[in-house]
């Protein structure tokens, strides 16, 4: 019994072992916000964060890449009239209120690492702070 038993904790543990180095040898520090994006975000904005032209604005040229307000707008979504080309357009952004700071700070970074040549990291903290500014 003892022999079964320590066979099972080695395979146990080197599976655990082998588990984690596949997880941890990802290329992007910011997977988490990786998958969010692209589970959320991906099917209006694109892949690449181009948007859809006047439909859908870009992620990539976004005024607020790179700041931490873009938490109000993950959080509560956004609707905005612009004028452009002699046309007023209105966006609408849907909210997202189920996410967490911690989901959004991980949609921040993932979005800002990918998009923002002078991309510095925001933390939970600044993503809470504008979330309870903009309540």
């Amino acid at each position: 019994m003892t022999k079964g038993l320590n066979r099972f904790i080695k395979c146990f543990l080197g599976g655990l072992l082998t588990i984690s180095v596949i997880f941890s040898c990802n290329d992007s520090p910011y997977m988490q916000g990786k998958r969010l994006y692209l589970a959320n975000c991906a099917n209006c904005h694109m892949e690449d964060g181009s948007g859809l032209s006047a439909l859908i604005p870009s992620i990539q040229k976004s005024v607020y890449l790179g700041k931490p307000e873009i938490a109000c707008i993950l959080k509560n979504g956004l609707r905005d009239t612009i004028f452009k080309d002699s046309t007023f357009l209105v966006r609408e952004m849907p909210a997202f209120k189920k996410f967490s700071a911690t989901e959004i700070t991980n949609i921040v970074n993932f979005v800002n690492h990918s998009w923002n040549t002078s991309f510095k990291e925001t933390t939970i903290t600044q993503i809470e702070d504008a979330i309870n500014i903009c309540q």
